[in-house]
């Protein structure tokens, strides 16, 4: 989580030699959320309780990506994925997931949770594992109009993250997100494009579409505590006055005087 200091300019103290600031808090900038598993359902066209009823325990929150396409009968649907956990692995309780779904017919499927087999240590700051990518292959068995969607998910919490790397999908427009964003794709909660900076290669080209459950903000100063401390006609200090300050100009919101 990148914190972003603020420099003020030098405040004087009201009397005496010195005054003292302390960081009190900091307030997450406004980002895309991870939504429920309902919502997801919903967005991804799938019957109420699909992804629980895949297996891997309650999911309460996450991300998704999906595109509408048109396939001939025999076509073969393929995309690179990589899951990348903060959860023990493995983990029954709390087993974070990845899945995907090609309907109408296709149904929804896990590609990867935290029984899976992990042979990388995270490459990216962010994760502890990774599976590494792997590649998806499902062949289409009627010529006809489907829907591909790509999510993951957290299970038993809302604490620990997980995320889900997305590439080379070979149907649709936009197959491996070199465009720099989203287009012809629909999204929902925590998504976002990033590339070899994120710490893990694409596949192909240079960007890969990044899902993640529990977001990571960047956070700005929520607010600033400034003590002055006074002094009396002899030198002694008598009162100490607390201002709290908020962001992002240190307006003055609240003084007391002690």
């Amino acid at each position: 989580m990148d914190l972003k200091l603020a420099l003020c300019s030098t405040i004087a103290p009201t009397c005496g030699w010195f005054l003292g600031t302390a960081i009190i808090g900091v307030q997450p900038v406004a980002i895309a959320q991870p939504v429920s598993d309902t919502a997801l359902e919903n967005f991804l066209g799938q019957p109420s309780g699909t992804i629980d009823g895949l297996g891997n325990g309650n999911a309460t929150e996450g991300s998704a990506i999906k595109q509408t396409f048109s396939a001939s009968a025999g076509q073969t649907v393929t995309f690179d994925w990589n899951f990348l956990t903060n959860e023990a692995t493995p983990n029954t309780p709390f087993n974070d997931f990845a899945f995907v779904s090609v309907l109408p017919l296709g149904g929804t499927s896990t590609l990867a949770d935290t029984n899976s087999r992990f042979p990388l240590l995270g490459n990216n700051a962010q994760f502890n594992d990774e599976t590494g990518y792997n590649t998806f292959s499902y062949e289409i068995p009627t010529t006809g109009t489907y829907t591909l969607g790509l999510g993951v998910v957290d299970v038993g919490d809302q604490i620990v993250s997980s995320g889900l790397l997305v590439d080379n999908v070979n149907v649709g427009s936009n197959s491996s997100f070199e465009t720099g964003d989203f287009s012809g794709w629909e999204t929902i909660g925590n998504t976002s494009i990033v590339d070899s900076n994120f710490g893990i290669d694409p596949t192909d080209g240079d960007s890969q579409a990044y899902l993640a459950t529990v977001p990571e903000p960047s956070t700005i100063l929520g607010s600033m505590m400034v003590l002055g401390v006074g002094t009396d006609a002899v030198g002694e200090c008598t009162t100490r006055d607390f201002f709290v300050l908020s962001k992002p100009d240190f307006t003055l919101l609240s003084k007391v005087q002690k």
